[in-house]
């Protein structure tokens, strides 16, 4: 175990939010580029769904409120980020029930669990039962849980090689294959088994925040959501995201989705920087790990 890295609360999901905003213009084939010399921000960057509902998220745990509800909520406030058909179906169709998705929506949402919460247990917990109020299928939940473990466990002081050792044991996703090996022929995939484990391994690869987003992006086919989940461990692990980063994207949000993120960090900066022990992280992931 690396010694505890004093940056709990920094930036919180902004790591998420700026990777979406700087995938946004990269995502599907006809727009990736299979490189990581690129611009980062440019006046067409927008954040999509995958923003809306990180931070969606965030807001339903600040006021402890039905997910379902507040997703419901910043659909009908933001109707065109880019939401998949059956979310836009569910959302659209109040009282409707999970559709039993295992698409890349449940893990790119997730980091606010990540840091919201004490214990790998509870992580999680709530990431399963965020992730069913649409994403009930197990490949769902799974690409959820794995997110929002990955981020909790970086921001607690983990390695790359703990937190490798632990996704891989404790959800079967394969880490062993190298950016170069995945990049030549990855192609757009909606899917959390052909999203998590490449977003795992942009990070994996990365040498600071802004390498692992680069990473991210340049493997092709969803980069934005890619970027979302991979962004997310990269802050927790990396201590935050740089400022010229974090200023460009705060910038592209509207006043509404930057007074939730304020919120968030508000409600979560003192308890998260309560230092846990060398012992506990250690404990809390072997627990874990004969429970799947």
């Amino acid at each position: 175990m690396r010694g505890m890295r004093n940056h709990e609360g920094r930036d919180n999901m902004l790591g998420a939010i700026a990777g979406d905003i700087i995938g946004s213009v990269y995502e599907y084939d006809w727009n990736n580029i299979k490189t990581k010399a690129f611009e980062l921000f440019s006046e067409a960057s927008f954040f999509t769904d995958d923003s809306v509902l990180t931070i969606a998220l965030a807001d339903a745990i600040i006021g402890k409120n039905d997910y379902g509800q507040v997703m419901r909520r910043y659909y009908r406030r933001y109707p065109h980020a880019g939401y998949g058909g059956s979310f836009h179906q569910w959302a659209a169709t109040p009282g409707s029930g999970p559709y039993n998705s295992w698409g890349n929506g449940s893990a790119m949402r997730t980091s606010p669990v990540g840091h919201a919460f004490d214990t790998l247990d509870e992580v999680l917990s709530k990431a399963e039962y965020y992730a069913a109020f649409t994403h009930n299928h197990r490949e769902g939940i799974k690409g959820a849980q794995a997110s929002a473990a990955s981020v909790f466990l970086a921001r607690k002081g983990a390695s790359r090689e703990e937190i490798r050792g632990f996704i891989e044991e404790r959800f079967g996703y394969d880490l062993s294959r190298t950016l170069d090996e995945i990049r030549p022929d990855y192609r757009f995939d909606e899917s959390c088994q052909g999203t998590v484990p490449q977003a795992l391994t942009a990070f994996m690869e990365s040498r600071d925040f802004e390498d692992a987003i680069r990473n991210a992006i340049s493997i092709g086919g969803d980069s934005d959501t890619l970027a979302c989940i991979t962004g997310g461990i990269a802050e927790a692990f990396y201590g935050g995201v740089p400022e010229p980063i974090r200023e460009a994207a705060m910038e592209i949000l509207d006043e509404d989705l930057r007074t939730v993120v304020a919120a968030f960090y508000r409600e979560y900066l003192a308890r998260l920087c309560l230092k846990p022990t060398r012992h506990e992280v250690v404990e809390g992931m072997a627990t874990v790990h004969s429970g799947w």
